[in-house]
């Protein structure tokens, strides 16, 4: 069924924070924004006491809850005019929230030296913030279950996440299309969590640090259409055509973390470092698109659930993905990255399989780099989905095959093409070729069966399919294959019509 919880949960704490901007700011103002936000979204802004004196406004008790509910809680908060017409928010040190029901528990909030600062910006609101440190912390127990289906304990979880020297600055710009925008910085972002759970036989804990985290996120929102009416794909389409955007970036320094698990089945007890990276995401009527980058990472297991050390580690990966959202007269771009360099194992783990060193010791690499052109409708699919009609295909105009590459133990693929699609006839008719080479593959098929991973029957089979598709190249152990579509929907392979 067709949700939209996700969108709709989002803005709610932004729209308590958003408003019309006035030239001056005053404290009664501000406060007053964030009940009527609340009263849209059927949750009740309140405190126990307020006095304003001299444009100082101080809140004791202040609640955020919808009917029925504990809610937020903040002790106290204070909300001072400036001269330049901005309002400064000093929160107190108790905010939480409380947890009931079968799962129990807590959420607070700790800060040092946090601040906010409302601003006019560009006819609405701004909010700048600072903290020397930020912490949530949380703690629940929660209903256990067993391995045998017996009545087991409860179990518990917790854990602090934590940001140090964190800045940045919450925006809500009205217009034809409301925009919320939030930037965030922080020296380090840390976290730390604990489960336990003695139905499953389970303990587990986490702790990570990482160095100079940047976010942007924005949020647009057409003021024609409410996102909580939002029910159907249909409706969904709309609130696409006439605004509705989600994008962000983000990028990450250096991190580091642990991870240990007590349990009969999996033990585990690994330590992983990870370079800088990069990310970007935009979801849109025109365009869903997904990329990140990273420097590379290592992973190190202690013996546990492998009988041997393990140590993984990589050179630079990337990834991404795009596609159109929304179908119209004309195609719009797809693609999808995925690159993994200098992929490899300790030799330990390689001698789990291979202690006679019959296969080579090579870091593996993968590279997929596809892209073209397209037709697709997302709201139609999910549409089909929901009614159990007909799946509503796309209707590709081309596609690209810019890289398609492998390389493992010695053996290495490599691959490039180009085609076009005909849909007249009710399915895409591609035109245009393929040519891949393969190196190595004889060897690594020779070693598969020394280390005992591959019988000779099967071995046999596999030259055989590689004989069926590819011709010898130039080199020794080199085997390349040219794969052409022609019209009519007929393929060739080294000139030689399927089935061969």
């Amino acid at each position: 069924m067709f949700r939209m919880t996700t969108f709709a949960a989002a803005p709610v704490f932004a729209l308590l924070l958003g408003g019309t901007a006035h030239a001056a700011l005053t404290a009664d103002q501000v406060w007053q924004s964030w009940k009527d936000a609340g009263a849209l979204v059927g949750l009740t802004v309140s405190a126990a006491t307020e006095n304003n004196s001299s444009g100082v406004l101080t809140l004791n008790g202040v609640t955020i809850a919808s009917a029925g509910t504990s809610g937020l809680t903040i002790s106290d908060m204070v909300l001072t005019e400036q001269s330049d017409g901005s309002v400064t928010i000093v929160p107190g040190a108790d905010i939480g929230v409380t947890m009931t029901g079968a799962t129990e528990g807590s959420v607070k909030l700790t800060h040092d030296g946090l601040t906010l600062t409302a601003r006019a910006a560009d006819g609405g609101l701004a909010y700048d913030f600072a903290a020397a440190k930020l912490d949530v912390a949380y703690g629940s127990t929660y209903p256990g279950a067993s391995i045998d289906g017996t009545e087991a304990p409860k179990g518990n979880a917790s854990g602090t996440v934590g940001f140090t020297n964190l800045s940045g600055t919450y925006s809500d710009t009205p217009g034809t299309n409301r925009t919320f925008g939030l930037d965030v910085k922080a020296d380090l972002l840390a976290y730390a969590t604990s489960q336990d759970d003695p139905g499953m036989q389970l303990k587990q804990s986490t702790k990570s640090e990482t160095q100079g985290i940047e976010l942007s996120f924005d949020l647009v929102l057409p003021t024609t259409i409410a996102l909580t009416a939002i029910a159907s794909p249909t409706d969904f389409a709309t609130a696409l055509n006439e605004g509705l955007s989600v994008s962000m970036v983000t990028k990450q320094g250096d991190s580091n973390g642990t991870m240990k698990q007590e349990n009969a089945f999996m033990p585990l007890d690994l330590v992983m470092q990870a370079g800088g990276g990069e990310a970007t995401a935009l979801f849109n009527k025109d365009a869903f698109s997904v990329k990140s980058m990273a420097a590379g990472l290592n992973i190190e297991s202690a013996a546990g659930a492998l009988p041997v050390p393990v140590k993984v580690t990589s050179g630079p990966m990337e990834f991404g993905m795009t596609s159109p959202v929304i179908a119209n007269e004309a195609a719009g771009e797809y693609g999808f990255v995925l690159k993994l360099s200098q992929f490899s194992l300790n030799e330990e783990a390689w001698a789990m399989f291979d202690p006679n060193g019959a296969l080579p010791r090579d870091a593996a690499d993968v590279a997929i780099d596809i892209s073209g052109k397209t037709k697709i409708d997302i709201p139609a699919m999910i549409a089909a989905g929901d009614a159990g009609a007909p799946p509503v295909m796309p209707a590709p105009e081309s596609l690209n095959i810019t890289e398609l590459g492998l390389k493992v133990a010695g053996a290495a693929l490599a691959g490039t093409g180009a085609f076009t699609f005909d849909n007249s006839v009710g399915m895409p008719m591609p035109l245009g070729e393929a040519n891949v080479t393969v190196t190595g593959a004889n060897a690594l098929i020779d070693g598969l069966i020394k280390t005992g991973l591959l019988a000779e029957e099967d071995a046999l089979g596999a030259r055989m399919m590689m004989g069926m598709f590819f011709v010898p190249g130039a080199n020794a152990d080199e085997l390349t294959s040219k794969i052409e579509a022609k019209e009519g929907m007929q393929i060739l392979v080294n000139g030689q019509p399927l089935p061969m």
